[in-house]
This record gives structure tokens, C-alpha cells and sequence, in this order.
């Protein structure tokens, strides 16, 4: 395992160290939380949950049960989760799909969105396509 990648046993947690650099695929079983500006060059897959540090890159897709993506992070191809999604203020995201509900912050861009829930949208939000059959919740902040 790469020296900046640490791991807790009892809570079955990986964390990446802030500013860190991936060229390859990663594949983990468990959680992942991310530091702040992270670059993953291609595709990350996490069976648990995904904390994705601000302002941190993800150049492929992503693929975890739940995921909370922090502020001004960017996935530049597609995120698909299970159970829920939340992706804070500022965040870009290209494709996003999740089988449960999504909640969006202010000033999120996004491509195309699916959800087999509820997609929320809170504040303003640019969202360039609902996929079909989405529940979609507009609030005021």
C-alpha cells in the first residue's frame, strides 16, 4: 500500500493524506475519507463510504455505497452510488447516479443525473440533464 494511504483497522477506514497523487486505478474494501486536494488520475472504487476532500480531482469514475463529495471537488467522469449521495457547494461532477436519494448544495455543477430516490437541489444549481423517472426537490438556501 502507498505510504500515503493509512488505514484503520476497527472502523475499516482508509485515509488519504492531503495533496496526495494517484496514477493508478484504486479498488478498496471499506471507507475511504480523502484530504483536501487529492488527484486521481483514473478510477476510484470504494465498497463503503467515500469522503471526498475538498477541492480534491478525480480524473475517472467513482463507485462507492454512499458518498459525500466536499466542496470544490470536480469528478471529471462519473460518480454511482448506492444508498445516498451528497455533494457540497461548488462541486463538478459530470454523470452522477445513485440508487437512493441525492442532495445538492449551492453553486454545484453537474451533466447528466439520475436517482432512484429524490434528487434535492438546494440553492442554485446547474444541472444540464434529469434522466427520466427522477423525483427532483427544489429549495430556497
Amino acid at each position: 500500500m502507498m505510504s500515503f494511504i493509512k488505514y484503520h483497522p476497527r472502523s475499516n477506514t482508509y485515509v488519504i493524506e492531503k495533496g496526495a497523487f494517484l496514477e493508478e486505478d484504486l479498488i478498496l474494501e471499506g471507507n475511504l475519507i480523502v484530504g483536501q486536494d487529492v488527484k486521481f488520475w483514473k478510477n476510484l472504487t470504494v465498497s463503503g463510504r467515500l469522503e471526498l476532500g475538498k477541492g480534491s480531482i478525480i480524473q475517472g469514475n467513482v463507485k462507492a455505497r454512499s458518498a459525500l463529495i466536499c466542496a470544490a471537488a470536480k469528478i471529471l467522469g462519473s460518480i454511482e452510488t448506492v444508498s445516498e449521495l451528497v455533494l457540497l457547494d461548488g462541486t463538478w461532477v459530470n454523470v452522477v447516479s445513485c440508487e437512493g436519494d441525492i442532495r445538492v448544495r449551492p453553486g454545484c455543477t453537474l451533466g447528466s443525473v439520475k436517482a432512484g430516490g429524490t434528487l434535492e437541489l438546494v440553492g442554485k444549481v446547474a444541472v444540464k440533464r434529469v434522466e427520466p423517472l427522477t423525483k427532483v426537490i427544489i429549495r430556497a438556501e
